[in-house]
């Protein structure tokens, strides 16, 4: 009888490790990307719509990971950008000074943190885009991962690499989309204006100087992005997203 209560009781046990083991486990492994474009737009910028369609198409190259910026710096002609948040600001600002940008300007797409042009140029913006696609990551590139588990949180690993290096990671998320929005006010009134990839969070968690590290976060959904970075807006040295699988 002693026994049997034994053995009913190991089973029990594991099964109770097995259910709670079972949403750590089951994940979906992201992909690492050639090539990270960022486009910072306004809903209240006359070429941004174009510009937003532009970004569109880079999403579905192979590889890419293409983020759209919204920020308000067109606010004040009557229109209230409806996702722009301080932080897309922010990193506007750091970025267009690391490039020597004199002042801030929409729309602007950023190609892996080393290159910027005005993505209303489209043929502009595609020859920079083919440059740094030639170009590659840089030497000290890191190995990067990024795992989305089943309990809603999502892992980012930075491999080891060069003693001394000095990067920040950077968790990102992202709606693939088209998030579109009939703006009624400034001048895209009664324009629908489509947003591809848009970031809808974007935290700094942690740095690299070589040695691998890794960090996790709760609301990384529906796509999460993790950003190997110098500092201050430099190049970006290795990224990796997940993405809603292709029908």
């Amino acid at each position: 009888m002693v026994l049997g209560m034994i053995v009913r009781f190991l089973i029990a046990l594991a099964i109770a490790l097995v259910v709670t083991a079972t949403p750590a486990l089951a994940q979906t492994q992201g992909r690492r990307a050639a090539m990270v474009v960022e486009l910072y737009t306004s809903q209240g910028c006359t070429q941004c719509p174009r510009a937003n369609r532009l970004l569109g198409i880079f999403s579905r190259e192979d590889d890419v990971l293409a983020l759209t910026f919204p920020v308000g710096i067109w606010d004040y002609l009557g229109w209230h950008d409806t996702f722009a948040q301080p932080e897309f600001a922010e990193r506007q600002r750091s970025i267009s000074q690391r490039l020597r940008v004199r002042g801030r300007f929409t729309p602007q797409l950023v190609v892996n943190g080393a290159r910027t042009v005005s993505a209303s140029d489209w043929d502009e913006a595609r020859a920079i885009y083919d440059e740094q696609e030639r170009t590659g990551w840089p030497g000290n590139a890191p190995d990067v991962s990024l795992t989305l588990l089943r309990n809603g949180r999502a892992r980012a690993t930075v491999g080891s690499g060069a003693i001394g290096a000095n990067a920040d990671v950077w968790m990102l998320a992202y709606d693939p989309g088209p998030v579109t929005v009939v703006i009624t006010g400034g001048a895209n009134r009664n324009r629908t204006v489509p947003h591809y990839n848009l970031v809808t969070w974007i935290e700094r968690v942690g740095t690299w100087n070589g040695a691998g590290v890794w960090a996790e976060r709760q609301r990384c959904q529906p796509q999460c992005a993790v950003l190997v970075q110098e500092p201050n807006g430099g190049r970006i040295l290795a990224a990796a997203y997940t993405s809603r699988p292709e029908r």
